[in-house]
């Protein structure tokens, strides 16, 4: 274990305050308000927490023989990837950040360097330039995929909200359910109502749902052959599907594709619909 090398780590924890007191100075400047302008002094806190804890992160790395560096880059990645991703803050602006931290604590490295001059060799700056550089890609390359898993994960879970929400079933009777489906309808849309809706109607006990689309205003063949899969399924599962709103376009362009109706239970409305199947005068 080099001495010098154990001297530059407490030199740059020594002055972790005086690094952080200098990129708090320089991030006034940067693009995203969250380190800019923000006007929550909590953040402030977190970001001066996060800094004191990328400066040991790194100092470690330049400490030959330390072997805490990999467990506190995990630490430091999931710590501030999970505050990035929860203040939805671009990842092009936490880089540019990270940027700036490079480049503050290098500058300390540099005054180190200054004050030992008659100690360190060439060989040693050539070194602590190395794994400096090294040890920040791999900073910067575990932030990003951190990130990425985090943002997926919150993605997916608000996909699923959002589709819960487009599509809900509403019991109006025993057994009997409605299913409203609200603006385009995208392949992917459309499957996850083949994914998902006839489980739910399971769960209901539903074996009549209503299926309206009178606010969808086109389809096209992958989505309607979609739809019809989802039809079939319901029917397999002894669910009487029934739809109702097909709009004069939606219609005329099921003709021109060579889409069969013929075996599904359309009306022209919803209130049509449950006249006609004797639910409304049950209601």
């Amino acid at each position: 274990m080099s001495s010098i090398n154990q001297q530059l780590y407490s030199y740059l924890i020594e002055n972790s305050q005086n690094i952080t007191k200098q990129w708090f100075e320089e991030k006034r400047k940067f693009t995203d308000p969250f380190y800019s302008n923000n006007p929550n002094p909590q953040i402030d806190v977190i970001l001066q927490e996060q800094h004191a804890l990328t400066i040991r992160t790194v100092a470690s790395a330049l400490w030959e023989g330390e072997n805490s560096f990999p467990e506190l880059l995990d630490i430091w990645a999931e710590n501030v990837a999970k505050n990035r991703v929860e203040n939805s803050i671009a990842i092009h602006n936490v880089i540019e950040a990270l940027n700036k931290t490079r480049e503050t604590i290098w500058s300390f490295v540099e005054s180190f360097v200054n004050e030992k001059t008659d100690s360190i060799t060439h060989g040693d700056i050539l070194k602590w330039s190395s794994v400096y550089n090294i040890s920040f890609d791999r900073l910067i390359f575990e932030f990003s995929k951190r990130y990425y898993l985090l943002s997926n994960t919150r993605f997916n879970a608000q996909q699923t909200l959002i589709r819960e929400l487009s599509s809900p079933i509403i019991p109006i009777l025993e057994k009997v359910g409605v299913l409203p489906i609200v603006g385009d309808i995208d392949t992917y849309r459309a499957k996850s109502l083949t994914d998902e809706i006839p489980q739910k109607c399971i769960e209901l006990g539903i074996d009549k749902l209503f299926i309206d689309i009178s606010a969808v205003p086109i389809i096209d063949t992958m989505v309607a052959n979609e739809l019809f899969k989802f039809m079939e399924i319901l029917s397999l599962l002894g669910i009487q599907p029934f739809v109702s709103g097909i709009s004069p376009e939606v219609a005329q362009t099921s003709v021109q594709l060579g889409l069969d109706f013929g075996n599904i239970s359309t009306y022209s409305s919803l209130r049509q619909a449950l006249l006609r199947t004797g639910v409304y005068k049950n209601m």
